[in-house]
């Protein structure tokens, strides 16, 4: 379906890294703060300090403001590494707010295929705008995991 038919489609973004499964899954999540924009996408307008991430389900995603407060991000729901991790995501939002994020990782004979498909924009007053905000934010946050794992 056309997103224009569809404001709320799920957002799915697909890249390669050449790395197998578990460096790909760990430069995700355990190497996260190494890679991820927080110029352009932090929930603080201070420095950020650092981001951890659950290593199970019901553990949060959160990042820690340098002289602030944690921040959370959202909930593992699913860990099972290396292939997959599913999380509400909720920055800057109430939970109840939450869309959901999936981020799956195949081996392939390139490397790994990195699946990202964030859904549930129907739980988000600005579902529509915000969705078409995260459509071409992930392929910016994506582009410098990509670098990460590339250099």
């Amino acid at each position: 379906m056309d997103v224009d038919e569809d404001p709320y489609a799920p957002v799915v973004k697909v890249v390669t890294v050449p790395s197998d499964a578990g460096t790909a899954f760990a430069a995700f999540t355990t190497d996260l703060e190494k890679w991820w924009p927080f110029d352009e996408h932090s929930v603080g307008e201070v420095a950020r300090g650092r981001v951890t991430f659950g290593t199970a389900a019901g553990e949060p995603v959160t990042e820690h403001l340098m002289g602030g407060s944690p921040e959370t991000w959202g909930t593992l729901t699913r860990w099972e590494p290396p292939a997959v991790f599913v999380m509400t995501w909720h920055p800057a939002r109430p939970p109840a707010m939450a869309t959901e994020l999936e981020v799956r990782f195949t081996e392939t004979a390139d490397g790994t295929r990195v699946q990202l498909r964030h859904t549930g924009w129907e739980h988000r007053q600005d579902g529509g705008t915000a969705r078409r905000a995260y459509d071409t934010g992930w392929d910016m946050v994506l582009g410098h995991y990509v670098a990460h794992t590339t250099g």
